[in-house]
């Protein structure tokens, strides 16, 4: 199979699958090639699917012209789509060198999922699914960082990879929000290969990035990862120990879920509600003078308009029940190569904070209970019924021991971030190249 990109991918399948005159006998599957693929349906259906090609193979940065044949068709599919690796297509082979074989040996698309564990569906969905929950349990300006993505789909996606790779890109994090950074609004654009290779883990460059971005005083990780990364940050110098921190953050995030899911079983919905960041939602973002400088985005001015509109609360509403029931989906997993660490001085924190939340329970009782078990059974309108009300009954200030409790969770990462930082030449984190992962 071709290692370019150059294999439909589901969504593509899908708007094929949409054409009302498509039946699902010629429906394609993801080792069909491109070229093949056009080929087969213009011979079946003719102009009709000519005519269709157009909105079909469409990307947010790709505009396909009208084909006036097959031949057409297959041309520019060739000479333009492939070479763009659009969203719409898949590799045919990945090799992940040099994690797996010896660097010019690979699976193809067609076994991959089977024979590489580390491409099994389950995994990959698994890290979709990680970043997701992370993307509401980290800090930052969380509302201007999605409307700077959204900008760099439309107006930067052309510009060059910061590896120097060609375009179409889309917007990196330089700190993975799945490893405990800050969802804030700065970028590096990644082309599709770069983006994909790498996943969750974090180069020397990009901590060398991060610290800049730190020293000159701004934000870039979150409260709960923050002991790891103060205690670890400088032990960095090359890619593996910069791959070393990212697996410490890992089980740093996994054992920030086991509190949170504490939190979450005992009820305390409120003090959840707390660390979502809903404020941010209260304003329009709007960025002037955007452009790339090295791989990275940059603007002159960033402004804040405070909108009340209906909206508002429909965001909020979505960003709780998308938050909740990502927590909940996240121990659903229980081959995670990640476990929780912990020992009695946490373990005390914890307990301490939750008997807080228990002995001023009526202080937020309404909330909680508003919110209330059973969240996995009801229907998505429901649910986002259940937090408008939620939203609408929050205090204006949140109460002090709220601040008592977040201290003692704190307290509780600080203490996991000193046994992590113990652990830093411990050989769960440390790679070995005779070793796979």
């Amino acid at each position: 199979m071709a290692i370019r990109y150059a294999y439909p991918n589901r969504t593509l399948i899908r708007r094929i699958a949409k054409l009302d005159y498509v039946v699902d006998a010629d429906l394609p599957d993801q080792t069909e090639h491109i070229l093949e693929l056009g080929d087969r349906l213009s011979g079946l259906y003719g102009e009709r699917f000519l005519q269709d090609a157009p909105s079909l193979f469409k990307t947010g940065v790709i505009q396909p012209p009208r084909f006036a044949s097959a031949e057409a068709l297959t041309l520019w599919l060739e000479l333009e789509y492939i070479p763009r690796e659009p969203r719409l297509l898949s590799p045919g082979a990945m090799s992940n060198a040099p994690d797996r074989f010896d660097g010019f040996h690979s699976f193809n698309l067609c076994c991959r999922a089977k024979a590489d564990s580390g491409r099994h569906t389950t995994n990959l969905r698994t890290y979709v699914t990680d970043r997701r929950v992370f993307e509401y349990w980290v800090d930052g300006d969380w509302a201007a960082a999605n409307r700077l993505m959204g900008l760099i789909r439309t107006q930067l996606a052309h510009e060059p990879c910061a590896n120097g790779h060609p375009g179409p890109c889309a917007a990196d994090h330089i700190g993975p929000i799945s490893l405990g950074f800050s969802h804030r609004p700065e970028f590096q654009l990644l082309c599709t290969q770069c983006n994909s290779a790498k996943n969750n883990r974090m180069t020397h460059r990009d901590v060398l990035k991060l610290g800049a971005v730190e020293d000159s005083g701004g934000q870039v990780i979150s409260w709960h990862s923050r002991p790891t990364w103060d205690r670890c940050r400088a032990r960095v110098y090359d890619d593996e120990t910069a791959l070393r921190l990212s697996k410490l953050l890992r089980d740093n995030r996994h054992t920030l879920m086991s509190i949170l899911k504490a939190v979450y079983d005992e009820g305390h919905f409120a003090l959840l509600l707390s660390l979502l960041n809903l404020e941010y939602a209260n304003y329009d973002v709007g960025f002037e003078g955007l452009h790339a400088e090295g791989g990275y985005t940059s603007f002159e001015s960033i402004s804040h308009v405070p909108q009340t509109t209906v909206y508002v609360l429909e965001q909020k509403a979505r960003r709780c029940r998308v938050a909740f029931e990502t927590l909940s989906t996240y121990w659903q997993k229980t081959s995670r190569n990640a476990f929780v660490v912990s020992d009695a001085a946490v373990e005390r924190q914890v307990a301490e904070a939750l008997a807080v939340l228990s002995e001023n329970r009526p202080r937020m009782a309404a909330i909680d209970d508003i919110v209330g078990p059973g969240l996995a059974a009801e229907a998505v309108e429901g649910l986002d019924n259940r937090f408008r009300r939620a939203i609408a009954a929050l205090p204006d200030a949140w109460p002090p021991h709220f601040s008592e409790t977040l201290a003692r969770l704190d307290g509780a990462m600080g203490r996991v971030g000193e046994l992590l930082s113990q652990a830093w030449d411990d050989e769960r984190y440390v790679r070995s190249p005779w070793t796979t992962e």
